[in-house]
Parts: structure tokens; C-alpha cells; sequence
């Protein structure tokens, strides 16, 4: 009976074949962590990303700083990382040369230190920079020639942070840099050596290449050419001679310009409303000068003209539907409305550059009609222009623009503050045109 409860009794074998204890293993609490970020100093940790590549931990780098363009004035615990950027180069490799550069990365990279002896952890923050691998330009050196120095891989950094007196240098070296391998001018001991026919044929071929190349006044005059303005008479020797009534208007326009009802009223001393302050102003004075008055009333149809478009895409100006244009023109002849239209516009539209043509052909005409001395007020209000722009279209046919002056204010009663901001227009000869820039080289 003793051995059937003894067998009872015996424990079962584990199926799952561990061997864990039933014991707990006393394991160590947890403990706070007291987290500390430390200000940057001079030097900060750099996190490197080789990229695709495989980068030796033998290779050393020469570190290169150079100010930030945008550093703030207070950099913070940032340190150096927010007021210097940083460039790291090794040229120790056989055959590559390694380049690391900052990441334009809007997160801020930390490396942190924990001391498990007192449960501190220090943070800083850190760099993030990726490494590029070039391979070397490699060139057999001829016999006799001296090997290049360490310096020569170096002139992308010192192009990139160098000071702006080598900068100036580096560049030097290589612009224009047709003539004798740097083997043979050693050789040579500074002495000047011949082309070689390489040389001397790729030098030959510049010379044909440029042969017709167009000058510099040759290049001014087909930008002048191009320029929206009037043509101008350059050979003139008296200021009325460069732009007349035959080159702006036509003499078969002028036969078609209507003026005797404004004649009629003049006589009759009754005013006449239109829709241009410019005109306005001038038709009373204009009245025994029937040239003027024609000169006028064209003027007058090319504002209406290019006020009644509305304005469209790319500075383009959209012209209303015939029956609406005949009747904001008023009594014009039609033979006047197809002339203009003719030469100001391009189907149902006026261009930019027939825009601004039509308005240095006014600026002109206003020199005809007030003795090549024009006070821009009035005509700039009636085109809606800013006073620099308005300028602008007055030197693009030559004339000079200057402040008004004291008798001028005096006679048009302004005071000195409403005088400031006025501007003259005078075209006298010899004319002055804006200059176009030829890309002139920097000093």
C-alpha cells in the first residue's frame, strides 16, 4: 500500500522542456533620470551619413568654417552651429576625395551621454552632415615634370570658403587658361614657350569665329531699334528736326484730324470738356495754332484709345467690340480709329510693347505741343502712370527729366511740397537714350 501512494505522489515530468526557475529574479528599480542640455562651445559633435558608400574610419578631415549668411544675433545654447557653417575635406584617399557638408535640414540633430553611476544625461546638440565621394582626376606626369602639391585638390574649398582675396586668386589661375601644359612652362625656368598646333589651331579658329562678331555700337543701335519708341532722326542738328508731326502722326493722317469744332468754340470762348487733363489745359493756348490743335486731338484719340481697354494677360491690353469703340470715340472719323488700331494694336488686343510705343509716341507728341519742355503732371494723370515710370517712358525718346524749377512753380502757383513732386521733361540735343548693359565685367 506504502509504494501505490509513493508512486501517487511522483511529479510529473515538464512536456514543454524549460528549465526556468519558479524563483523571481530580483531585478533594480527604476530610477529617475535628471536630463541636462549642455550650451555649445566652439567645436560641436558631428553626426556623419556616408550616404551610398562605405567610408573608412582611417580617413582624416580638414575642417573649413566660414560664417552664416543668415546667423542670428543670438545664437543661443546653439552655439557655433547656428553662426558658422562647417565644411569638412580629406584628400588622404588614393583615388577619392571626401567632402561632408551640412544637411539644409529644418530638424535639429542632439548626442547625448548617460552616466549610469549617477543617472545623468547630457545633451548637446550636434551637426548632421553628409559625405560626398569624387573621384580624383588622375593624369600620368610627363618625365621630368615636378609632382603637383597637396594644395591643387583644394581649390574647390578654398573657391567655396576662402577669403575674397584668394577666391580672387584661384580664379585667376584658371580663366583664360589657353597655352603651355604646366610641365613645359617649368621646364621653360619662366621663359614664354610657342603654342603647340593644338593650340595654335583652336586659337585661329577664335580668331575666324569672331571676325563678324557686331560690335559694341553695333549691338547698342539693333537694341535701340528693338526699343518701343518713335523713330528718331540721330543726323538732326536743331531739336525740331528729331521727331516730327510726319514721323508720329502721318501727313495723311493729319488731313483726317477734325478741329473746327473745337476752333468754333475757342472763338466763341465756350469751354469744351474732354476727357484728357493734358488737353485740356492746352487747347485754349493752342487755339491760333492749328498744327497744335491737330496734334492735340490726336493725342486725344490715342488716350481715349488705350483707356477704354480693359487690361488682360501678360501686361496686354483687350479692346471692347467695334459699335462700343465708335461710339466712346465719339466724333473721330473712322478712317483715324482703323489708322491706330492699325499701328497700336494687334486684332482685339494692344501688346505690352505697343502699349508702351503708343506712350512714348504721346511723350513725343507733348514735346512738339509745349516747345520740348514738359511739364508730366498732366499727361501722367491721364494715363495713370507713377511718376518713375512716367519718367522712364520720357528718357526712353531722349529727354532729359529734372525737378521744376522756381520760376515754373511760381507761374503754375504750386507750394514747394506739391513742386517737389513734379517732374520736367526737356529734349534737347545731343539726345540721351538709356544705355544697355553688355554684361560689364565685375571688379
Amino acid at each position: 500500500m506504502a509504494d501505490t501512494i509513493d508512486k501517487g505522489k511522483k511529479r510529473k515530468r515538464r512536456t514543454d522542456g524549460s528549465s526556468k526557475p519558479s524563483k523571481k529574479v530580483a531585478i533594480e528599480e527604476d530610477r529617475k533620470i535628471k536630463v541636462s542640455l549642455q550650451d555649445g562651445d566652439k567645436w560641436a559633435p558631428v553626426i556623419v551619413a556616408p550616404g551610398t558608400f562605405s567610408l573608412p574610419t582611417s580617413i582624416p578631415f580638414q575642417p573649413y568654417t566660414k560664417p552664416r549668411e543668415d546667423a542670428p544675433q543670438r545664437p543661443g545654447k546653439s552655439g557655433s552651429i547656428a553662426t558658422e557653417e562647417l565644411l569638412l575635406y580629406s584628400s588622404a584617399h588614393p583615388k577619392l576625395n571626401y567632402t561632408a557638408r551640412e544637411e539644409d535640414s529644418l530638424q535639429k540633430h542632439y548626442v547625448g551621454v548617460y552616466d549610469p553611476a549617477t543617472g545623468k544625461l547630457e545633451i548637446i546638440e550636434a551637426r548632421r552632415m553628409e559625405v560626398r565621394g569624387t573621384v580624383r582626376q588622375f593624369q600620368v606626369p610627363e618625365k621630368g615634370a615636378q609632382p603637383t602639391t597637396a594644395g591643387d585638390p583644394r581649390s574647390g574649398v578654398g573657391l567655396a570658403f576662402g577669403t575674397k582675396k584668394s577666391q580672387k586668386a584661384l580664379a585667376s589661375t584658371t580663366e583664360n587658361a589657353i597655352g603651355p601644359s604646366k610641365s613645359e612652362r617649368l621646364r621653360a625656368d619662366g621663359k614664354s614657350q610657342k603654342f603647340d598646333a593644338t593650340t595654335a589651331a583652336v586659337m585661329a579658329s577664335m580668331a575666324d569665329t569672331t571676325a563678324d562678331m557686331a560690335t559694341k555700337d553695333e549691338l547698342q543701335e539693333q537694341a535701340d531699334s528693338s526699343k518701343p519708341r518713335p523713330t528718331a532722326n540721330l543726323e538732326a542738328t536743331e531739336v525740331r528736326d528729331v521727331y516730327t508731326i510726319d514721323s508720329l502722326i502721318g501727313v495723311e493722317m493729319m488731313k483726317h484730324i477734325p478741329v473746327m469744332d473745337w476752333e468754333q468754340s475757342i472763338k466763341a470762348k465756350k469751354e469744351i470738356i474732354v476727357n484728357s487733363r493734358y488737353v485740356a489745359h492746352r487747347i485754349q493756348s493752342a487755339g491760333s495754332n492749328i498744327e497744335k490743335l491737330k496734334i492735340l486731338r490726336y493725342m486725344l484719340l490715342l488716350i481715349d484709345f488705350l483707356n477704354i481697354a480693359k487690361p488682360a494677360r501678360g501686361g496686354a491690353r483687350a479692346l471692347p467690340k467695334r459699335d462700343s469703340m465708335k461710339t466712346a470715340m465719339g466724333g473721330i472719323p473712322e478712317v483715324l480709329v482703323e489708322g491706330v488700331k492699325r499701328k497700336f494694336a494687334d486684332g482685339g488686343f494692344i501688346p505690352k510693347f505697343k502699349s508702351d510705343l503708343l506712350i512714348t509716341h504721346l511723350c513725343a507728341m507733348a514735346c512738339l505741343v509745349d516747345n520740348y519742355e514738359v511739364d508730366m503732371f498732366d499727361l501722367q494723370e491721364d494715363l495713370r502712370l507713377e511718376t518713375k515710370d512716367m519718367a522712364q517712358y520720357f528718357r526712353e525718346i531722349g529727354a532729359k527729366v529734372g525737378a521744376l524749377s522756381e520760376a515754373q512753380r511760381k507761374v503754375l502757383k504750386l507750394e514747394k511740397a506739391a513742386a517737389a513732386q513734379r517732374r520736367v521733361a526737356k529734349l534737347k540735343l545731343p539726345l540721351d537714350f538709356p544705355k544697355v548693359a553688355f554684361g560689364r565685367r565685375a571688379r
